[in-house]
């Protein structure tokens, strides 16, 4: 080698790279060896300091990547010939997942997606110590094919071909593999995300969770499959960046900063931000400006004693056929920053959460489902009711807690779905009877029903003038294939993902007072004692949401009375339409939660009072044609009514039916 092309070789230039800028980095990593292994390099510091080098990592990552670690042995001052990992940060090749094809193969790429599944962890042999059969002499072989293990082909003492691997003896690395997907922001609707297989050694693997969001940076190589015979491509990661989780990836410039900060002070962007949500459906003000306030979203805060209290806003729209759930859920999917669509139909519980999968070899691997995917963004799950039970169960802990809690299969995990939940329900019995009870009419349980901060109820009733507006813009949709839009789809979503990402408003001393009065004067008219309770600190909590997320639509920083004013009006919109007990007209909370309101709870505990007073009289059980006709008498139940409840005490057990037509206390 000529003394040129020596000065110039990537050994020599590294050597002199890491003497510089990266000396004081090296011997601190070099003091802690073993423990600490890898030193993070910043790739526009390499670019800086040789562009060709930088140029040549791309190009040739391996044999670049072989002469940093040589370097770093090279000026080791503790001559420990440290084996230490050089991973590279800030790569300036960053490849979409789903151009990522044959082209880029044996190049250093870097990747943005998803983490979907994590398998088990195994050792890699890297280094097998053989012994001879013949001389027992001792033979060590690098091992460069992770599937088959090359052993020596002659021995050098004796000529024998025959040898035993000395397991114990041999070197062995830690290897993982996982899967990762494209981010959802990068994907129109209906198109099926990318995926790409990931290898993590020694000291990456254990640092990825499914649902984490990741930037990968590492040599894009494949490999034969043994079984079909075909070529898969991979990436043997060389280092990982977590990304933050919010909406990195829609690249705002200043440009549209600019143009946002302008729109947010026009004074009608409050009116025309719920006019730009779902467009093509008429009417329904009032579930599109709580959809406008899910899509801003409250801030979410840790306490001291490390308790989350949700920024997340659920909402649920139950509905008569026909009415555009399904339209509205799609159109948030496309809207939201970060959204995944499901149908209740389709999805099962470990669809929901997450699932355990057998991998490869047999071991099992967690693999995310909707909600841990979604984890900071929107999930909308269309026909919520036509989920089986068991699965629809999975969504208590996610709407609440936001985590995803797994025991399969020997895995115990918890994964985050910090989400915001849009569900669509269908009435159980077709259509919305308003003189039943929400419970009643949806097949829904109530854990469910009350961990949602909103339900709207959609009902299809006859309205000339209303029908011929209706019908005038559906028509007017299809003459022209166009809605017009007061802000553009594409600056909306730029729009609410700078305020997401940016705006953490803050409680006025005014905006409290607005909301302490409407939740005090709400509970006082429990206090008589035959008023149900209107309202409870769920409902408050979800008014400090919906005011945060009024206040982040105007992008301030700081929530005023008059955005606590428009959480409360949204609230009782919501009270009165699905709260208010038919029997009575007051707002009882426990119809909102799918719970027995308080005119049935005293009911049932006027049945099971006169059963106690007839057992007395009757020997110890009570007629039911007896109890029927009391109760018919004092209270004017009905008998239908009647039937009912005997029927719901028996289901819970309070009595039993000794005998063909009395009933007894249990």
């Amino acid at each position: 080698m000529s003394s040129a092309e020596k000065t110039s070789s990537p050994l020599i230039k590294f050597e002199e790279f890491f003497s510089t800028k990266y000396k004081n980095d090296l011997f601190e990593i070099l003091e802690k060896y073993p423990e600490d292994k890898s030193l993070v390099v910043d790739y526009f510091d390499l670019e800086l300091f040789d562009p060709d080098l930088a140029d040549l990592l791309i190009e040739k990552p391996e044999d670049v990547l072989n002469a940093s670690q040589k370097a770093i042995k090279n000026i080791d001052p503790l001559m420990k010939g440290a084996d230490l990992n050089i991973r590279l940060e800030n790569l300036t090749n960053i490849i979409p997942l789903k151009i990522l094809l044959s082209k880029y193969i044996g190049k250093f790429v870097s990747v943005d997606g998803i983490v979907r599944k994590t398998d088990e962890i195994r050792p890699r042999i890297e280094t097998g110590v053989f012994e001879c059969r013949g001389c027992l002499r001792l033979h060590e072989v690098e091992q460069t094919n992770s599937n088959t293990i090359t052993e020596p082909s002659l021995c050098s003492e004796c000529g024998g071909r025959s040898f035993r691997l000395l397991q114990e003896e041999s070197k062995y690395t830690d290897t993982q593999t996982a899967r990762i997907q494209e981010p959802l922001e990068n994907l129109s609707g209906g198109t099926e995300p990318k995926q790409i297989l990931i290898i993590l050694e020694d000291d990456l693997v254990d640092e990825l969770n499914p649902g984490d969001n990741v930037r990968i940076t590492g040599t894009l190589k494949t490999f034969k499959e043994e079984r079909s015979g075909k070529f898969k491509n991979y990436i043997y990661t060389n280092n990982i960046e977590p990304l933050e989780q919010e909406f990195e990836e829609l690249q705002l410039n200043e440009e549209d900063e600019e143009e946002i900060i302008k729109l947010s002070k026009e004074p009608e962007i409050y009116d025309k931000i719920i006019k730009s949500t779902a467009p093509s459906i008429k009417g329904f003000r009032d579930v599109k400006e709580a959809i406008a306030l899910q899509l801003f979203g409250g801030s979410p805060k840790e306490l001291m004693d490390k308790t989350r209290l949700r920024g997340d806003i659920h909402i649920l729209i139950v509905g008569d056929p026909g009415m555009g759930k399904s339209q509205i859920l799609k159109y948030v999917s496309k809207l939201a920053p970060r959204s995944i669509y499901t149908s209740g139909k389709g999805t099962t519980g470990a669809g929901l959460t997450a699932a355990a999968v057998r991998d490869e070899l047999g071991g099992w691997s967690l693999e995310a489902g909707a909600l841990v995917l979604g984890d900071m963004g929107n999930v909308c799950v269309d026909e919520l009711d036509k989920m089986r039970s068991e699965d629809r169960s999975a969504l208590h802990e996610a709407l609440e807690q936001q985590t995803i809690s797994i025991a399969k299969a020997g895995i115990m995990a918890t994964l985050n779905s910090r989400c915001s939940v849009l569900a669509a329900a269908n009435p159980k019995f077709g259509r919305f009877d308003r003189y039943k009870s929400v419970a009643e009419q949806i097949d829904l349980p109530s854990p469910i029903l009350s961990r949602f901060d909103l339900t709207f109820i959609l009902e299809d009733k006859p309205n000339v003038e209303n029908d011929r507006e209706l019908a005038k813009h559906i028509l007017s949709i299809h003459q022209s294939d166009s809605i017009k839009c007061d802000i553009e789809p594409e600056l909306l979503r730029k729009y609410i993902a700078y305020a997401r990402k940016n705006i953490k408003p803050i409680l006025t001393e005014e905006a409290m007072k607005v909301l302490e009065e409407f939740y005090v004067s709400m509970r006082s008219t429990a206090v008589e004692e035959e008023s149900p309770v209107s309202i409870t600190a769920r409902q408050l909590e979800a008014l400090i949401r919906l005011a945060e997320a009024s206040a982040k639509i105007k992008l301030r920083e700081e929530v005023l009375a008059e955005d606590a004013r428009k959480a409360v009006q949204l609230q009782r919109t919501c009270l009165n339409e699905v709260g208010v007990d038919p029997e009575t007209g007051k707002i009882d909370i426990d119809i909102v939660e799918g719970r027995p309101p308080k005119s049935e709870r005293d009911k049932l505990q006027k049945v099971v009072e006169e059963i106690r007073e007839l057992q007395e009289e009757y020997g110890n059980k009570a007629p039911i044609n007896v109890l029927t006709a009391n109760l018919m008498d004092q209270y004017s139940i009905s008998e239908e009514k009647i039937k009912e409840m005997i029927k719901q005490l028996k289901n819970k057990g309070a009595i039993y039916e000794p005998e063909n037509g009395y009933i007894k206390e249990v």
